[in-house]
């Protein structure tokens, strides 16, 4: 999040990276389509919103996958009332991630 935040991502993770985290974060999500806070751990906000929005940000859509992973992810959040239900560490970095870019153009 912070690379993309500080426009460096393309610069810092090449393509066949970018493609290798988002492989791993697919391979990590829960059978409910959250992601826990390590991979084995059960799903909560915390990690299914880092892991949903990584990644968003590596240019994955919602039905990009056969398995409709990032879908899974975004009803798993809404399911489970939203970003909202984020602890505060999750609030800071959503914050960055949204109003950041807007200082910086």
């Amino acid at each position: 999040m912070a690379l993309y935040v500080i426009g460096n991502l393309n610069a810092v993770l090449s393509l066949e990276h970018q493609k290798e985290i988002i492989r791993y974060i697919y391979n990590h999500q829960n059978e409910d389509g959250g992601w826990g806070l390590h991979i084995e751990g059960h799903s909560t906000m915390f990690g299914t919103a880092l892991s949903y929005i990584t990644l968003r940000l590596l240019g994955e859509g919602i039905e990009d996958d056969e398995e409709m992973t990032v879908s899974k992810g975004r009803k798993w959040i809404l399911d489970h009332g939203g970003l909202v239900a984020i602890p505060s560490w999750g609030k800071f970095w959503v914050t960055v991630h949204i109003i950041w870019p807007a200082f910086i153009t």
